[in-house]
Formats: structure tokens, C-alpha cells, sequence
């Protein structure tokens, strides 16, 4: 039994191995490569799944509205019961983020890793706040956004302040790989987020 497990852990590692080398972030010898660099400063969202829209040019099309209402889908959060319709500004990007994600777990079924590719997808791409974090990141109030979507307000409280942090994450891995370019877009769209209720440093206050 210990040797079977020994087998199938080494099989796993392998087809890991494959998925890292067919999307870019280790060479043919294993050495770690740019996209593989900056996906290690992540650790909030899919890490393989960022870098990919870091690296294949997503980001780079958006301004900081729109990269941070994107950046809003890799954060764990509520589900909405609302059918999502994006504005047009978001519906390109968000359906460039479902792509790569499908994709991304494509190849992971061609690596021979158990994976449902739909389930993939559905689990890696939250957009259910996407609308309320574009309209507070353009200047909207916080009255305003909470009739947006039927999320509790400490939710969308809980979820600004972890996409900040991701946003940073984010800032600091373009900054690593020398992305000037998008390391000040995350920037801005970090600062976008930080005023009123949502960065309070007390709701009693």
C-alpha cells in the first residue's frame, strides 16, 4: 500500500511538472521562468490562472476600473442569486478570464490530473461582484453599490479588503518581473478601493 501511494504521488508530481512546462512557468529542465516567478508572490486566487491573465495580455487592455472589478472575481466570497450580466466594459474581460480558466484546466486534464473542467471553471471565476466593485472603484457610494446585488453588506466589505490585498499581491509580482506598466495599474486600482465605509477602521465609528 505505502509503495502505491509512493507511485501515485511520484505520477502526480510528473503530470504537475507537464502542466507548468506546457503553460510556461518552468522550462524543459525544470528552471523557473518569468510567469513561474511571479505566480510564486501569489497566494490569494488561482495562482496558475493570474499569472495567465498577467502574462497573455488581459491586464494589459484594461484600465484600473477594470482590472479591479476583474480582480474581483479570484476572491472566495457569497454567491449572488442574481443572473450575472456584465456591462459591456466587463463582459469582454470577464469572458477573457472564463477562456483561460477553461483552458488552464484543459491542459490540466491532458496531464492526466483528476479535474472536471466546468467545475473548475465555475469554482475559479466568482464575477457575482464584479458590477459593485467597477461602480465603488469609478466613485460610486456605498448606497449606491449595495442596491447592485443582493450580498450582504459585510460581505462586500470582507471582499474590498481582500481584493486590496490581492490587488498589492499583484502590484508586487509585476514589480518582480519588471512590468512597470502593471505594477502601476494595479496600484491605482488598489487606491481606487481605499475610502469610505469599506476601509473604515471601525463600522462603529
Amino acid at each position: 500500500m505505502r509503495v502505491s501511494q509512493l507511485q501515485k504521488f511520484r505520477d502526480e508530481l510528473r503530470n504537475r511538472s507537464q502542466v507548468l512546462k506546457k503553460l510556461g512557468h518552468i522550462d524543459a529542465d525544470g528552471v523557473v521562468q518569468l510567469k513561474g516567478r511571479a505566480a510564486c508572490l501569489i497566494d490569494i486566487g488561482d495562482e496558475l490562472l493570474v499569472s495567465e491573465l498577467m502574462f497573455n495580455g488581459t491586464f494589459n487592455d484594461l484600465n484600473h476600473h477594470q482590472v479591479a472589478a476583474l480582480a474581483s472575481c479570484f476572491i472566495p466570497g457569497d454567491r449572488s442569486a442574481e443572473k450575472i450580466q456584465a456591462r459591456d466594459e466587463l463582459a469582454k474581460p470577464l469572458q477573457q478570464l472564463q477562456d483561460s480558466a477553461r483552458r488552464i484546466a484543459e491542459i490540466q486534464h491532458e496531464c492526466k490530473l483528476e479535474i472536471n473542467v466546468d467545475e473548475y471553471v465555475d469554482a475559479s471565476v466568482r464575477p457575482f461582484l464584479m458590477e459593485v466593485i467597477y461602480c465603488w472603484s469609478m466613485g460610486a457610494s456605498f448606497a449606491e453599490v449595495i442596491q447592485m446585488t443582493d450580498i450582504f453588506e459585510g460581505s462586500i466589505i470582507r471582499l474590498a479588503r481582500r481584493l486590496d490585498e490581492f490587488l498589492n499581491q499583484l502590484k508586487a509580482a509585476t514589480h518582480a518581473v519588471g512590468e512597470a506598466d502593471l505594477e502601476n495599474k494595479f496600484g491605482a486600482a488598489s487606491n481606487s478601493l481605499r475610502r469610505g465605509i469599506l476601509f473604515a477602521n471601525s463600522l462603529y465609528l
